[in-house]
């Protein structure tokens, strides 16, 4: 049996970052974190459905919503004021993860935005390194977070739709040359991983998906 409670604690400069908490009912203290993208949240398929596969393999989950895409506060700053808006949320996310619920964290999860709080976390938080990762969509484009992806990645898989504007072929290669990355190319699906005008083969690759994380976390 698993629980959800959600949880608001003070993130970014003090201001407010809504978090939900789903614990297994057998008290485990390993957890996985999500960091979902700027405007598709822990609630939408791809990332609901990620969850409760993460929580069929026995870890427990902290999913992370900064609702960016709604706080005219942060959309009005710079890119660079945006970035430090991120990362101290994910920080306040993970001090409160480890630090207040004692947990120890086996698996990260970004989707798109989301994957920059794992580029950030792997970089500074050595420990982390040895945690899987779940890179959907991610921002492969950004130079700072291919690099980061290309040094710490270990135990990973990345998904990425051919219809995704951050997709390139190149990039992918690079990836596969270099890293043990379990790469997955989804043919013609988007930036939230649905095949446009085709519900049946989107509900297809979402089931794919989900198979494949819990067959990675197993």
């Amino acid at each position: 049996m698993v629980t959800s409670k959600r949880i608001d604690i003070k993130g970014y400069d003090g201001e407010p970052l809504i978090t939900r908490f789903y614990r297994q009912s057998n008290q485990t203290n390993s957890v996985a974190l999500v960091f979902p993208g700027l405007a598709y949240n822990s609630t939408m398929p791809l990332l609901h459905y990620s969850i409760q596969a993460i929580l069929a393999t026995g870890n427990n989950v902290l999913a992370v919503d900064y609702d960016y895409s709604n706080n005219p506060k942060f959309l009005k700053q710079s890119v660079r004021a945006r970035s430090d808006w991120l990362i101290g949320d994910v920080e306040a996310a993970l001090e409160f993860v480890t630090k207040e619920e004692k947990q120890d964290v086996v698996c990260l999860v970004g989707k798109s935005l989301g994957t920059l709080a794992l580029g950030h976390l792997l970089q500074t938080r050595e420990k982390l390194r040895d945690a899987k990762t779940i890179w959907l969509t991610p921002l492969i484009k950004n130079p700072d977070l291919m690099e980061q992806m290309l040094s710490y990645m270990k135990d990973a898989i990345m998904v990425i739709g051919t219809n995704d504007s951050q997709y390139d072929s190149n990039i992918i290669d690079r990836f596969n040359a270099n890293t043990q990355l379990g790469g997955i190319v989804i043919h013609g699906a988007n930036h939230s991983l649905e095949i446009e005008g085709d519900v049946t083969k989107s509900l297809r690759v979402l089931m794919q998906i989900v198979t494949i994380i819990q067959q990675f976390l197993s």
